[in-house]
């Protein structure tokens, strides 16, 4: 018998630059420092269940994540949020802890889409708004991630200037996932970016 939950988590600054696989061992670390009973994978090398939503591109800090934990015994949110508190490392915050009941939609079901606020250094407003509006209407925009190529502007579905520069909301489907870094250098501002950061994931 195992026990899920959901724990809503914030990231910024240091945390910002590491992997998801780098995320998640510091996760597995907190947990065990927090005496957690964690539920562990069958096999040779038996790993923690944990889940995170969707992985958070390397250089973007994330306001509410979302990471799936499997325990062996029946804590309580509460007990699960307490024994976290001052277990993890200063750059990462606990929101909020869910239980979940046995056959809830796992934690990347439904999810379909990413909001993400960009800090941009010096650029005027009316230029933001101005490469927003052109980037919009483009029938198509070529990109090329690793060596495959794809069309970038099926996967933005908003896109607006903001007071700290540029919001975007993008796909966040299996196989169809926009990346932040990627739109803000088809506007051109990639040498502009102070800061990345995913605001929410959107689930239908």
């Amino acid at each position: 018998m195992s026990y899920r939950f959901r724990i809503t988590f914030a990231t910024q600054r240091s945390l910002s630059f590491v992997s998801v696989l780098d995320l998640g061992r510091v996760w597995e670390r907190s947990l065990r420092r927090a005496g957690v009973p964690l539920k562990y994978s069958q096999g040779f090398n038996p790993r923690p269940k944990l889940q995170f939503a969707l992985p958070l591109p390397v250089g973007c800090a994330g306001a509410a994540e979302w990471l799936e934990v499997w325990l062996e015994e029946d804590w309580s949110p509460e007990d699960l949020a307490q024994a976290l508190r001052g277990q993890t490392p200063e750059d990462l915050a606990v929101l909020a802890v869910e239980a979940l009941a046995a056959d809830a939609p796992g934690v990347s079901e439904g999810l379909w889409a990413a909001d993400y606020r960009v800090w941009l250094q010096s650029v005027p407003p009316e230029d933001v708004a101005a490469r927003c509006a052109a980037l919009l209407v483009a029938e198509s925009l070529p990109r090329v991630r690793g060596e495959k190529a794809y069309d970038l502007r099926p996967l933005i579905l908003e896109l607006a200037p903001c007071p700290e520069g540029v919001w975007m909301r993008l796909s966040a489907r299996p196989g169809a996932t926009g990346r932040p870094d990627e739109v803000i250098a088809a506007l051109g501002f990639a040498d502009q970016v102070q800061r990345y950061v995913r605001e929410r994931l959107v689930k239908a």
